[in-house]
């Protein structure tokens, strides 16, 4: 399978609990073969859950600046909420899909 870039956004105001732009994700209907992102929090760390849980300066999973992971699945992609942890991070974000 090939996979190519579909989309990207930045996160910002990470103060409160946000997940990535709905438009960006399926299941709207300019986004249907979105199937991961790539990631990397940028000026601060995030704290992040994938299971629609809202993360907290303490409930989460700890990414480090500059540190790149994907979220892979609609489930996921949809369920995905991320906060500073004490910083002003923010999120890079490129959505990757099929295409040829």
């Amino acid at each position: 399978m090939i996979y190519v870039v579909k989309g990207r956004e930045t996160v910002t105001g990470l103060s409160a609990s946000k997940g990535f732009t709905a438009i960006q994700i399926p299941p709207t209907t300019t986004k249907l073969n979105v199937i991961y992102a790539i990631a990397q929090p940028v000026d601060g760390d995030i704290r992040m859950c994938m299971d629609g849980t809202v993360p907290t300066s303490t409930r989460g999973i700890k990414i480090n600046e500059d540190t790149i992971f994907e979220v892979w699945g609609s489930a996921a992609l949809i369920a995905f909420r991320c906060i500073n942890d004490g910083g002003t991070a923010k999120l890079e974000v490129i959505y990757m899909g099929q295409g040829g």
